[in-house]
């Protein structure tokens, strides 16, 4: 491509999940599809397809339509490995793939590949251009590894990159220190997602496995709320379903059988709660920075508000928690229907313990506000649990914040 292509813009925030189906797209159901909807997913990966398949992928597409989801199409001719056939061999494949499908409202894009080595990523520039080039309004969508961002920058200058996907499960691990690289992993592909302009996709874990543990609701909710923390600007899991042959991967959302586990309903209360009262301003916002409190995180500042720009213009003086909780704070710009607007985002940053946590603004503060249900309602009547407290000199207001629980603010200094 001569030139960048603009930002790709999502309709929704997208939550989706990494397939691994015991079928091909032919197997996929409309009650299937169904159970994507309620659980709370907007964008997901498909089942694998083909040129032979097309009747069936249709059948998909237009149930997905149906249930307001989009697809990125796993089709056999658009892995970058068939750029080994020759550059002009592969356009051919993904122009097939684009005629059969890329016209499709639910066809968000197609899926080259996961997880490739440095060795490779030169070759994955050369598909991902061609890609490009035969379908500009769509992505090309190719996953990388944890700790792969240092590596993966001249790929990301050279192809032309339009969303920038890595995965991460440490975190599951059952030591404390596996945070740390899920820490350190969104903040420097967020950095690097940011310098090229691109939306980050970050992909957690939702099935136990390896040294993994299974995650609870709680679990849940803080990968999610640390992400978007860390400013994800979509989330998929790994996995939806339980692998047939499982090894020790269990507790997935979908049991091997096609059952729910109780693990479905854990992610579709984080999700539809997600959905219902925050994914519209998160799809609407820019991400300008997070910091912790009181648990350092690898590659991120301290929280010391007064030490920085963002803080001034949210109208915020700090932020501490009634017993010492770590948590997050993130502050947001917002753009289209929400311009003009500073929020801060308050995270808890464990996933196993409550707390209070509270923010000091300004005493002279015009209004606080609340988000909740994707508008904003007045923090002082926002629910029994809201604390506030007016000095002289400073204003305080506080809320509970389960496991993992986030909550944002706009004030009006």
């Amino acid at each position: 491509m001569d030139e960048k292509l603009p930002r790709y813009e999502f309709e929704k925030f997208p939550l989706g999940f990494w397939p691994i189906y015991p079928y091909d797209i032919s197997g996929v159901t409309e009650e299937e599809i169904k159970d994507w909807a309620e659980i709370g997913m907007t964008l997901t990966v498909s089942a694998d397809t083909d040129h032979s398949l097309k009747d069936e992928t249709l059948r998909v597409l237009d149930l997905c339509r149906k249930y307001g989801i989009k697809l990125i199409l796993r089709d056999d001719r658009t892995w970058w490995t068939n750029v080994r056939e020759g550059k002009e061999e592969y356009r051919k494949m993904y122009r097939e793939a684009v005629e059969d499908y890329g016209h499709h409202p639910a066809t968000v894009g197609f899926f080259l590949g996961d997880e490739p080595g440095e060795a490779a990523l030169p070759e994955c520039a050369e598909a991902y251009r061609i890609a490009l080039s035969e379908g500009p309004d769509l992505i090309p969508y190719l996953n990388m590894y944890p700790a792969f961002a240092g590596k993966a920058r001249n790929f990301m200058k050279d192809s032309g990159c339009r969303l920038l996907s890595f995965d991460r499960y440490t975190q599951m691990n059952p030591e404390e220190s596996g945070k740390d690289g899920f820490y350190s992993d969104l903040v420097e592909n967020k950095r690097l997602a940011d310098e090229n302009d691109v939306p980050m996709l970050a992909i957690m874990l939702s099935a136990g496995h390896y040294r993994y543990r299974v995650p609870s609701e709680d679990d849940y909710r803080w990968q999610l709320g640390v992400a978007l923390a860390c400013g994800a600007n979509a989330v998929f899991w790994f996995t939806y379903r339980t692998p047939t042959r499982n090894n020790n991967y269990r507790g997935a959302p979908i049991s091997e059988f096609g059952d729910k586990n109780p693990t479905y309903y854990a992610l579709r209360n984080v999700q539809k709660r997600f959905n219902a009262y925050y994914a519209d301003l998160f799809n609407h916002c820019t991400f300008k920075s997070v910091y912790w409190y009181g648990k350092k995180c690898p590659a991120m500042e301290p929280n010391r508000p007064l030490a920085y720009k963002e803080a001034n213009e949210a109208g915020l003086i700090g932020v501490y928690s009634e017993h010492s909780t770590p948590g997050l704070v993130t502050f947001f710009d917002g753009k289209g229907k929400y311009e003009g607007r500073h929020y801060v985002m308050v995270t808890n940053n464990t996933n196993d313990k409550s707390d209070l946590f509270y923010m000091t603004v300004p005493a002279d503060v015009k209004k606080m506000w609340r988000v909740y249900t994707n508008g904003e309602v007045d923090f002082a009547s926002s629910h029994h649990d809201a604390r506030l407290h007016q000095t002289d000199n400073y204003t305080e207001c506080g809320c509970y914040l389960a496991p993992g629980q986030y909550e944002i603010f706009r004030f009006e200094v």
